[in-house]
């Protein structure tokens, strides 16, 4: 049990209490109303629940609402004037589910309309009729999409910021780590720095779905910092270094990179703060010396790819560093 509690479980915990007791309040709160099929509020809890892990909670729970009116009214109209008999109902369904289909490509909000359709028309000769059941349908999965969503907010509510941080600064140190081998430009490291690139990609990667997650609800709490906008500066900054390595990864290179190398040092030190919770120092403009136009005059590839990554660096890197003041992370 002391294991399961640990710091190191605690986004395991926090799931599983956000799962029970959303799945058990709407349990609950779909029978009280009565309603003919109280698992599909649970089914829909445990969809909105689960995009917390996911991505995009919000989202979710709009796009199953959405689709489930769609569905329910598309498969009521069709209900209703479907010839009788099984071939009337094979043909009821295939059109409806095929058109919902269709216009469901690239749309997710009209994912789940083909389903729900589906289910009132099949649904629909009971003695209570497809209206009936499209309404039933419908305030299921409003009831568990909203329950879905109120868990989340009300149970560990700042846990989705609290992840963002952290996955925001582990970026900001995977970045440093990364740019601190490709100024060292030693061959032997090339293996690591392929590691570390597909890590750091991994990273932000995470950190775009963590930015999804979080929910900002109307009032003076409410961040108005873009938190995509610092997720896409992260992706630049990963770029530059990318563009930095062909130069100091090429062969000879590091002996003539050394005032280039002294500066993207600067920016080693600054992500390594970000890392840490600490607000970096602007990097300033570039150094006219190290500009491309040194670059251009030597007609040198090595120190062009270094002036134009170093450059883009200083650009990309104070944007990153606004990011994290903005958002208060630093």
């Amino acid at each position: 049990m002391a294991r399961l509690l640990s710091p190191r479980h605690a986004s395991e915990v926090r799931a599983a209490l956000q799962m029970a007791v959303g799945a058990t309040v709407s349990l609950y709160l779909a029978t009280f109303l009565q309603l003919p099929h109280p698992y599909w509020s649970v089914i829909s809890t445990i969809v909105v629940i689960q995009a917390s892990i996911g991505g995009g909670v919000l989202t979710v729970a709009r796009d199953r609402a959405l689709g489930t009116v769609t569905g329910a009214f598309v498969g009521a109209a069709v209900a209703f004037v479907r010839p009788a008999g099984m071939e009337g109902l094979a043909g009821a369904i295939a059109v409806s589910t095929a058109a919902l289909a269709f216009l469901g490509a690239g749309r997710p909000w009209l994912k789940i309309a083909p389903v729900t359709a589906a289910i009132v028309i099949a649904g629909g000769s009971g003695v209570d009729g497809p209206a009936s059941l499209a309404l039933d349908r419908v305030m299921e999965i409003l009831v568990g999409s909203g329950v879905g969503v109120v868990s989340i907010l009300a149970l560990f509510p700042r846990h989705a910021r609290q992840h963002f941080r952290l996955q925001a600064r582990d970026a900001a140190g995977e970045a440093a780590a990364l740019l601190a081998l490709v100024l060292k430009a030693d061959d032997l490291d090339r293996a690591e720095i392929r590691k570390r690139h597909a890590d750091l990609k991994r990273r932000l990667d995470k950190l775009d779905t963590a930015a999804k997650n979080v929910i900002d609800l109307p009032g003076p709490q409410r961040e108005t910092a873009d938190r995509a906008a610092l997720a896409r500066a992260f992706w630049r900054v990963r770029s530059d270094i990318v563009i930095l390595g062909r130069g100091f990864q090429a062969d000879g290179a590091s002996g003539r990179l050394g005032p280039w190398s002294r500066d993207a040092n600067r920016a080693v030190e600054r992500l390594e703060a970000l890392s840490v919770g600490k607000a970096a120092d602007p990097m300033g403009p570039l150094d006219a010396t190290l500009a491309l136009s040194v670059a251009v005059e030597g007609d040198d590839m090595v120190l062009g790819a270094a002036a134009i990554g170093l450059a883009h660096m200083h650009r990309d890197l104070d944007d990153l560093a606004e990011r994290f003041k903005d958002l208060r992370l630093v």
